[in-house]
C-alpha cells in the first residue's frame, strides 16, 4: 500500500514538472519567435534606428497602432518604453506622452508616427478618472494633440478614415462603469476628443475649417479583463483590414521603416503641440472675436449697400467708414489681448487681424468706387441739364461761343463735385479724391465741347425752329399767305427692288423727291396704257393762306 501510494506520488511529481518543462521550453519558443519578429524602431531613449540598419518589413496595409500608457498602473495593455512593431501581427506598440518630461518618446511623438501610418489605433490606459478630469489635461490628451498634429501634416480629409478606439479600463469590481460600453458617455468622450483636434489644427492650420469625423472615427470600449483586451485588439484588427483608407496611400513605394523613420524625424523637429489647451482656446477666441468684429459691422455695411444700389450717396461716408474700420479692429483687439502674450497664437492673432481688416478694406474700397461712379453720373447729369437751359434763353449752338459762355457753368459743377467727394474720402485707406477729380475734369471739358452736337441738344434747337415757324399770328391781323410744294417721282429702269423718300421743308414750302426703279414692272407699264411710265415726274401744288 505504502509502495503504490509513493509510486503514484512519484508520477505525479513527475508529471508536475514534465508540464512545467514544457511550459516553460513553449514560453521560451514563443518568446524566441517574437522577438524574431519584432523589429525596434525607436529606442527607450528616443533614438531612432536608421532605416538602412532596420531588417525588412512587409507591412503595408491593416496595421494596428497600439499607444499604451506609461503612467497608468497595472494596466491591461502593458506599457513599453520603445516603439516596437510586429510583422507577424501587422501591430506598432508605441508609448504614450508622460506629464512629467516633454523631451523625446515622452512627449508622445513615438506614438504619433505610429498612429500616423496605421489604419486602426487602439489607445490604452485611459481610466474612469481621466474621463472625470477631461482627456484635454492626461497624459492622453498629449499623446492625441501629437497624433492629430502629425495627421493633419501629412494628410488630406477625405482621402480615408483611420478607427480610433479608445479603451476605458476598470477594475472588475468597479461600481462607476457596468459590464457595458453603452454605459459611457461616448458622446462626452468624442466632444473632448474634438476639442483637442479643433486646438490642434486651428494651431497648425491657423484658421481652422478641419472636423475631426474627416479623418478619425472614434469608438469607446470598456475593458475590464484580459478578455476584454483580446476584444478590442480582435475589433481594431478588423477595422484596420477594412479600412477605406490604406496606409499604403501614405507609405507608397517606400519601405514601412522608412517612412516611419521620416515621419517621426519631422515630429522631432516640429513644435511641441503637446499641451495646446491654452493656446488652441486663445486661437479659437480670436476666430470668434473675428467673426463678431465684422457681424458688428455686417449691418451698417448692408445699410450702406443698400442704398447706393439705389442711386443714393451716403451721408458723411469717408468719416463714418473709417471710424467703423478702427471700432471694428478695437473691439477685435481688445477681445484678444490675452492671445498677444502667447508666441504662437500671437501670430496668428496677427493672421486673423490682418484678415478682418482686408475684408473690411476690401468691402469699403468698393462702397467707395461705387458711390464716386453715382456722383460721377449725377454731376454730368446735372451739368447737362443747366446747359440745355441756358440754351432756352437764346443761346446758341456755335462751339465756341457755347465753350466760352458755359465756362462759369463747368467750374460750378466741378466745384459741386470736389465738395461731395471730398465727403467720401478715406484718408486712412488712401482713397482719396484727386484721381476722381482730375477725371471729373476730362469729361465735363468733353462734355461742354460736344454739347452742340449731342442729340439733346439738336432736338430742344428743332423744337425752338418749329415754336418759331409754327407761331401764329394775332387775330386782328389780316394776312395772305402763299406756300409751294413740290412733289418730284423718278423711275428709272427696274422692276421695284428700290424705293426711297426724301424731303425739306422750308418754313410753308416743302419738296419732296421719290426714286422707285419700277419702269420695266408690267403692272406699271398696264396701269400707264402700254407704255414706260415717265422717267421723271413733277407735280406742284400751290397753297393760298387768306385771313382778313
Amino acid at each position: 500500500m505504502m509502495t503504490t501510494m509513493a509510486s503514484s506520488m512519484a508520477m505525479a511529481s513527475f508529471s508536475k514538472g514534465a508540464a512545467l518543462a514544457l511550459l516553460l521550453l513553449s514560453m521560451l519558443s514563443s518568446s524566441t519567435t517574437c522577438h524574431a519578429a519584432a523589429t525596434t524602431l525607436v529606442d527607450s531613449t528616443g533614438s531612432l534606428n536608421k532605416a538602412s540598419s532596420l531588417p525588412p518589413t512587409t507591412l503595408k496595409s491593416g496595421i494596428v497602432a497600439l499607444l499604451t500608457s506609461p503612467g497608468t498602473t497595472g494596466s491591461f495593455f502593458p506599457s513599453v518604453s520603445s516603439v516596437v512593431v510586429d510583422n507577424n501581427d501587422s501591430i506598432i506598440k508605441a508609448p504614450g506622452a508622460s506629464l512629467e518630461e516633454s523631451t523625446g518618446l515622452a512627449r508622445g511623438i513615438g506614438a504619433a508616427a505610429a498612429g500616423t501610418l496605421a489604419d486602426a489605433i487602439v489607445l490604452g490606459g485611459v481610466t474612469i478618472g481621466d474621463l472625470e478630469t477631461g482627456l484635454a489635461g492626461t497624459r492622453h490628451g498629449r499623446t492625441l494633440a501629437e497624433l492629430f498634429s502629425s495627421v493633419l501634416a501629412t494628410k488630406k480629409s477625405g482621402s480615408g478614415v483611420t478607427t480610433l478606439i479608445v479603451a476605458v479600463e476598470a477594475a472588475s469590481g468597479d461600481d462607476t462603469a457596468s459590464s457595458s460600453s453603452s454605459s459611457l458617455d461616448a458622446d462626452s468622450i468624442k466632444e473632448n476628443i474634438e476639442e483637442i483636434f479643433d486646438g490642434v489644427a486651428a494651431l497648425v492650420l491657423g484658421i481652422n475649417d478641419e472636423e475631426l469625423d474627416g479623418y478619425f472615427k472614434v469608438e469607446v470600449a470598456l475593458v475590464k479583463s484580459p478578455d476584454d483586451v483580446t476584444k478590442v485588439m480582435s475589433q481594431a484588427t478588423k477595422a484596420a483590414t477594412s479600412s477605406t483608407k490604406s496606409s499604403s496611400s501614405v507609405m507608397g513605394s517606400k519601405p514601412f521603416s522608412t517612412v516611419f523613420s521620416e515621419i517621426y524625424a519631422s515630429l522631432s523637429s516640429s513644435p511641441d503641440y503637446a499641451d495646446p489647451t491654452p493656446v488652441a482656446e486663445a486661437i479659437l477666441a480670436c476666430n470668434d472675436a473675428y467673426s463678431r468684429a465684422f457681424g458688428m459691422s455686417r449691418a451698417k455695411i448692408a445699410s450702406w449697400k443698400h442704398r447706393a444700389s439705389r442711386g443714393l450717396l451716403v451721408d458723411k461716408f469717408g468719416l463714418n467708414a473709417d471710424s467703423l474700420l478702427q471700432r471694428t479692429l478695437d473691439l477685435f483687439d481688445r477681445d484678444t489681448m490675452a492671445a498677444a502674450g502667447l508666441p504662437a497664437a500671437g501670430e496668428q492673432r496677427l493672421a486673423i487681424r490682418q484678415r478682418l481688416q482686408e475684408r473690411m478694406e476690401k468691402t469699403l474700397n468698393e462702397l467707395f468706387d461705387t458711390q464716386m461712379g453715382l456722383l460721377e453720373k449725377s454731376t454730368l447729369k446735372k451739368f447737362n441739364h443747366s446747359l440745355l437751359k441756358k440754351m432756352d434763353r437764346g443761346g446758341g449752338l456755335d462751339a465756341k461761343q457755347f465753350f466760352d459762355d458755359n465756362a462759369t457753368a463747368l467750374r460750378t459743377a466741378l466745384f459741386a463735385f470736389e465738395t461731395s467727394a471730398a465727403l467720401l474720402e478715406i484718408p486712412s485707406l488712401s482713397l482719396t479724391k484727386s484721381n476722381a477729380v482730375r477725371d471729373m475734369t476730362g469729361k465735363l471739358n468733353n462734355a461742354l465741347m460736344t454739347f452742340p452736337d449731342s442729340p439733346a441738344a439738336k432736338i430742344k434747337a428743332m423744337k425752338k425752329v418749329e415754336q418759331t415757324v409754327s407761331k401764329k399770328k394775332k387775330p386782328s391781323e389780316g394776312s395772305i399767305d402763299l406756300a409751294l410744294d413740290l412733289v418730284a417721282m423718278i423711275r428709272p429702269d427696274g422692276f421695284g427692288n428700290l424705293q426711297g423718300f426724301a424731303g425739306y421743308q422750308l418754313g410753308p414750302h416743302s419738296v419732296t423727291v421719290g426714286v422707285h426703279n419700277d419702269a420695266d414692272d408690267p403692272q406699271v407699264i398696264a396701269q400707264f396704257g402700254g407704255v414706260r411710265p415717265p422717267f421723271i415726274r413733277v407735280q406742284p401744288k400751290l397753297k393760298l393762306d387768306v385771313e382778313l
